[in-house]
């Protein structure tokens, strides 16, 4: 009886440790599974799946895909979801041909990675064909904070027609319909994005920065935004909108021939608090209309905004600002070649809201051929203090019929062949005696700005530890060279 008992014992030990094995492994997280994506029935059987942590989608190269893919699921953060490329050969391509809203559409995603793909989607003719991106991230309908997409070594081209628009083209991440949500760690980096109707890359939600007589609040402004290394090309409209982010960068990115429909800036700014935007090259935006065509503006609805250590050339105009609710702009060591019509637009002329505009330690250069005017169309500058900057003209320079501004101050910059503005007391009128100015060229190297070298002060410059001391001055000029304060030049760049 005794023995019975125990033989018993050891079946029930034995089955509950076979039920307590099974409860765990169905608590273990599924394996990742890596699926490859080699023929058109593959890719429509997996267009729409669903997929879990750690999953893999490997598109084969040298392979062409018809239509739109867009999966679903949410990665963690340990195991995000990747979309990438395997095989020998050309990058694989998913054309949508104008049919479907995007080549690759990311609906509420976390913790997603897409690398090494070929988008294209249009139909082929000039016509508008509606709201098309090349890829599309959206969250809608679930509040909450999307974390982690990155998109990184896309090849964006030939989306819709020859079409302008703010709200479709190359890469752009939205949430729509939805009153508290925010995106954190989005980057988008070394993407080359060519003829796109509409814009290259672009953000927005219902984030918004709200103005009052006392303070400025903001609510669910995007976090850890970085846009870098992209070469955005041939656009219909801006290169790039910067919307809803707090301390977001936008750097080393090539911004070229924008607005080809319509007009806008190369790149601005819109709902941002503490936007970077430095150590790009902007060129090619041309066009007969009197506004929105500099490389860089900016724009209202924003605080704490620095535009540094860009070159714009062969634009309208370097930079635009604009005079409605606007706050703490700084505007520091970039170089302006041969900007065609202007170099500071002051947008919405009747407006009366942006203050505290730094601008110094600017170079601008203006070859012969062009006729240029620093304030064109007849703006005002307002609540602006320039100082330190070189305005160089090979041939007259002229300052605009409203030059003077309101609370509008110049202090300690140097000109050459344009008389001093007007408020300037301590000013210098000399040729600057720069390097080589005038030719950096185009597509220059932006890690290292390089080609930028010619605008550095020679031995005997006037520049050379002419500069006024400023506060908080970023402490290195374009170059990455060390500004001393006592010693600071005039100019974008320290002399040797």
């Amino acid at each position: 009886m005794l023995n019975n008992r125990l033989g018993t014992n050891k079946e029930v030990r034995h089955i509950l440790s076979l039920v307590f094995l099974q409860f765990a492994l169905q608590c273990l997280p599924c394996p990742a599974k890596e699926y490859h994506i080699d023929s058109q029935k593959q890719f429509d059987s997996l267009r729409a799946a669903a997929f879990l942590p750690g999953d893999t989608i490997l598109f084969k190269r040298g392979m062409q895909f018809d239509g739109m893919f867009a999966p679903s699921g949410k990665g963690t953060e340990q195991a995000p979801i990747k979309i990438d490329v395997y095989g020998k050969g050309k990058r694989p391509v998913i054309n949508a041909h104008g049919k479907h809203i995007a080549g690759l559409f990311l609906k509420n995603p976390s913790y997603w990675e897409v690398n090494g793909l070929e988008i294209t989607n249009t139909d082929g003719t000039d016509a508008d064909q509606g709201d098309l991106f090349g890829i599309y991230v959206l969250a809608k309908d679930v509040e909450g904070t999307y974390k982690h997409i990155y998109i990184n070594d896309c090849y964006i081209h030939d989306v819709n027609g020859k079409v302008a628009g703010k709200r479709r083209g190359g890469i752009h991440v939205y949430a729509i319909g939805l009153r508290h949500t925010k995106f954190d760690d989005l980057r988008i980096t070394n993407n080359r994005i060519v003829r796109i109707g509409g814009v290259g890359i672009g953000n927005d939600s219902s984030g918004e920065l709200t103005f009052r007589k006392d303070r400025i609040l903001s609510r669910d402004l995007w976090t850890r935004v970085y846009v870098a290394g992209n070469y955005i090309d041939h656009t219909g409209r801006n290169n790039v909108i910067a919307r809803v982010s707090k301390d977001a960068v936008y750097e080393y990115n090539t911004l070229a021939n924008s607005s080809r429909y319509d007009t806008g800036h190369s790149i601005y700014c819109f709902n941002t608090d503490g936007i970077r935007i430095q150590y790009n090259e902007a060129y090619g935006n041309v066009g007969d209309e009197p506004r929105d065509r500099g490389g860089f503006d900016a724009d209202n609805q924003c605080v704490n905004t620095i535009i540094q250590y860009n070159y714009s050339h062969d634009n309208m105009w370097f930079c635009g600002i604009m005079k409605k609710a606007n706050n703490n702009v700084i505007i520091r060591y970039n170089i302006s070649q041969n900007d065609k019509k202007g170099i500071y637009f002051y947008g919405f002329e009747e407006e009366r809201q942006a203050t505290g505009i730094h601008i110094y330690n600017n170079t601008h250069f203006i070859s012969a051929e062009h006729d240029v005017t620093v304030f064109p169309e007849g703006r005002t500058p307002i609540n602006s203090t320039f100082e330190n900057n070189i305005f160089f003209f090979a041939g007259q320079g002229k300052w605009g019929v409203n030059a003077g501004g309101i609370n509008t101050v110049f202090r300690n910059n140097l000109y050459f062949n344009i008389a001093p503005h007007k408020s300037d007391t301590s000013y210098i009128t000399a040729d600057p005696k720069l390097v080589q100015p005038g030719n950096a060229g185009t597509n220059i190297d932006l890690k290292t700005m390089k080609e930028l070298c010619g605008y550095r002060p020679a031995p005997g410059s006037p520049c050379i530890d002419a500069g006024v001391t400023i506060n908080n001055n970023g402490r290195k000029d374009l170059l990455g060279r060390k500004v001393i304060n006592e010693k600071a030049d005039i100019g974008a760049l320290e002399g040797d």
